[in-house]
């Protein structure tokens, strides 16, 4: 009888949820929504009425999560809302998914260290929050899921994202900014019907790939690629994003004749750009955002052949001119061109020991 008891006890304890760290009510619209920013652009109602509409919900905030604590099965508590503040879980995996109680509709994970993350077997959560974690593996079970509803990852460490993300086909917002992203195809977010608001601000772009003509995605309202590499976006912005109403385009390396060509379009289509570009250096600003001409690398070998047919016909002749059988072989004269990120081609003349450079750039009359 005593064994049967000692049994049940360690089975009890086993299978008992994680305590709460905190407890603590914060506003449903708050910093955990994604995109807060859009969200107060988009709604039309004042802030008096937003105020009072205001709801509160309990947050279950459990501290210090590690691995060795999970190991024994145990569950986490029935909370709709739930945070894991600096949990140390080198692979969190459908398993632990699993443990969420079915009542949990939100989970963030915070600070702390998870390198490995495998998205699944969670078909009633809506909400899932990642950020300073160290990510670096974002994956989906590829199955379809049709709860999610909002996804967003801050992680400097994530460099690629999962094909795999096609299966969260219920997705209405996406958020991948302050990631460490160089291409990004649309191509995974066709079969999500209901999109509407893609973030990948603050990340490392140079390509979004849009796919073929028939990659439409019809619900996308907010569109935001801030502070990226990127110098154009093909069948930008009514190809891929006919409904779009709000974009933030700011500090790319935009080509000018993209800039002017989608500009014609988002006025047509009535769309809002939020932020300007300023100090723009050299490059030209065209209505807010800096961008590159395309003849800029054209007008800099035009000025340097230019410059060198003139300094060719500079040369001494008669008795001044040096002897070319002389044991030194240095050129009379040396044309040099610099180029950096600000200077757009400073042109210099070196003869002998004596240099003199033009200290503004140079540009075709």
């Amino acid at each position: 009888m005593a064994v049967r008891l000692l049994v049940f006890w360690l089975a009890a304890i086993s299978a008992s949820p994680i305590g709460c760290s905190i407890r603590h009510n914060l506003p449903l619209v708050s910093n955990r929504q994604p995109f807060p920013s859009f969200y107060s652009v988009v709604r039309d109602r004042t802030r008096e009425q937003l105020n009072a509409d205001t709801r509160y919900e309990e947050v279950c905030i459990i501290a210090s999560v590690t691995a060795e604590s999970l190991s024994t099965r145990r569950t986490f508590p029935a909370h709709r809302t739930i945070e894991l503040f600096y949990p140390m879980i080198p692979f969190f995996g459908p398993n632990l998914f699993t443990r969420l109680n079915a009542t949990t509709v939100s989970l963030e994970l915070r600070k702390g260290s998870i390198s490995e993350l495998y998205f699944g077997s969670a078909n009633h959560l809506e909400s899932l929050k990642i950020s300073d974690i160290g990510l670096s593996t974002f994956d989906v079970v590829p199955e379809p899921n049709s709860i999610l509803r909002a996804l967003a990852i801050h992680d400097r460490k994530l460099t690629t994202i999962t094909p795999n993300i096609r299966y969260l086909e219920e997705l209405q917002l996406l958020d991948l900014s302050g990631c460490s992203l160089t291409v990004f195809n649309l191509e995974a977010l066709k079969p999500m019907r209901w999109l509407t608001a893609l973030n990948l601000a603050e990340n490392q772009l140079v390509l979004i790939d849009t796919g073929d003509d028939d990659l439409v995605l019809p619900e996308l309202l907010m569109f935001d690629v801030q502070q990226n590499d990127l110098q154009e976006i093909v069948r930008f912005p009514a190809a891929v994003f006919p409904g779009l109403k709000f974009t933030r385009l700011i500090q790319n390396d935009w080509k000018c004749e993209w800039v002017a060509r989608v500009r014609a379009t988002i006025w047509t289509h009535n769309i809002t750009v939020l932020g300007s570009d300023f100090g723009c250096g050299t490059r030209p600003n065209n209505g807010g955002l800096c961008c590159t001409p395309a003849e800029r690398v054209e007008e800099r070998i035009a000025i340097t052949k230019t410059m060198l047919s003139v300094l060719s016909d500079l040369e001494p002749s008669g008795s001044s001119m040096p002897d070319r059988t002389s044991s030194t072989d240095a050129p009379l004269l040396t044309v040099k061109v610099f180029e950096n990120d600000t200077i757009e081609g400073v042109i210099g003349v070196e003869m002998q020991s004596v240099g003199v450079y033009l200290q503004d750039p140079v540009r075709v009359v």
